[in-house]
C-alpha cells in the first residue's frame, strides 16, 4: 500500500491548477497524488480521514482578515475560497496528527492556521534591505541562501548550516507562535522554514523544493524523502489499529 497524498490546487477564475512538479516529486516519492479542489472546506474533515498526508501547495495571497489585518495596497490576488479549504483541511490534519509539507504559500497558510501573522508585502513593510524575493531566474534555480538552525527537523534533513533555494513570494510569516518554531531564515531575517514541536511531521518552506528536484537538488529531494517516510509510518501505525 502506497501512502495517499493530498495536495491542494490553486483556483484561477474558472479553472483549478497545480503545476506537474507536485505530483511528480509525491509519485518519486512512493506515493499516490490526489488533488484537492477548492470549495470543499464543508468536506474537510472526510477529505483528511482519506488522505496520509497533505502539501499545501503554492500561489496567490492569503486574505489578511484571517489574521486580523486590512489589505495594503500592495496585496495581490487573494482566493477567500482556497484560504477556507486549506485551513479547514489543515486544522484537521493537525487533529489527526498527519504529515503536513507547506511549500511557499503553504508554508503561511500553516501559520495562519496556527494563529499566526504574515507581512502583507515584505518591500513596503521591512524597515531593512532585502534579498530579491521574487526572482527572475527560472523556477529549478537557487537563487539565495538559508541559514538553517541548529537542532531542529531541518538541520538533520539538510546536514548543513546554509542551503541554497528558490525564491517566488512577497508575502512572508511575521508573528510565529507555538507549537512552530523558526528553523531557517534568509540573511535579511526573513523568515524561510518553521516546523512544529508537537506534530509528528508538520514542516513549512518558504521556498519551492519540488521545482529544485527537477535540478536533483540534495536537501529538496531529502525534504521529500523525510515526508514520504512519515506519511508511510502514518498510514502503517492507522493501519495497525
Amino acid at each position: 500500500m502506497k501512502p495517499v497524498i493530498g495536495i491542494t490546487s490553486n483556483l484561477d477564475s474558472t479553472a483549478h491548477m497545480l503545476q506537474n512538479t507536485y505530483i511528480q516529486a509525491v509519485i518519486s516519492g512512493g506515493g499516490i497524488p490526489f488533488i484537492v479542489p477548492t470549495g470543499v472546506e464543508n468536506d474537510a474533515q472526510q477529505i483528511a480521514a482519506l488522505l496520509d498526508g497533505l502539501v499545501i501547495s503554492g500561489g496567490g495571497d492569503l486574505n489578511p482578515i484571517l489574521f486580523n489585518e486590512e489589505p495594503l495596497p500592495q496585496l495581490g490576488n487573494v482566493t477567500p475560497e482556497r484560504d477556507s479549504a486549506e485551513l479547514e483541511l489543515v486544522r484537521h490534519m493537525l487533529a489527526a496528527d498527519k504529515p503536513i509539507l507547506g511549500i511557499c504559500r503553504g508554508h503561511q497558510v500553516l501559520n495562519v492556521a496556527f494563529g499566526g501573522t504574515l507581512y502583507q508585502d515584505i518591500i513596503s513593510q521591512s524597515a531593512s534591505p532585502l534579498l530579491q524575493h521574487d526572482q527572475k531566474a527560472k523556477r529549478d534555480h537557487p537563487s539565495h541562501a538559508v541559514h538553517v538552525e541548529k537542532g531542529t527537523r531541518l538541520a538533520s534533513i539538510a546536514n548543513s548550516e546554509k542551503i541554497l533555494v528558490n525564491s517566488f513570494h512577497h508575502q512572508a510569516l511575521k508573528d510565529i507562535p507555538a507549537p512552530l518554531i523558526v528553523s531557517g531564515k534568509a540573511s535579511d531575517g526573513i523568515v524561510e522554514a518553521v516546523e512544529s514541536t508537537d506534530h509528528h511531521f508538520v514542516v513549512g518552506v518558504q521556498w519551492h523544493p519540488e521545482a529544485l528536484m527537477q535540478n536533483e537538488d540534495q536537501v529538496s529531494m531529502r525534504l521529500f524523502e523525510a515526508y514520504m517516510k512519515a506519511c508511510t509510518e502514518r498510514m502503517a501505525a492507522v493501519e495497525y489499529h
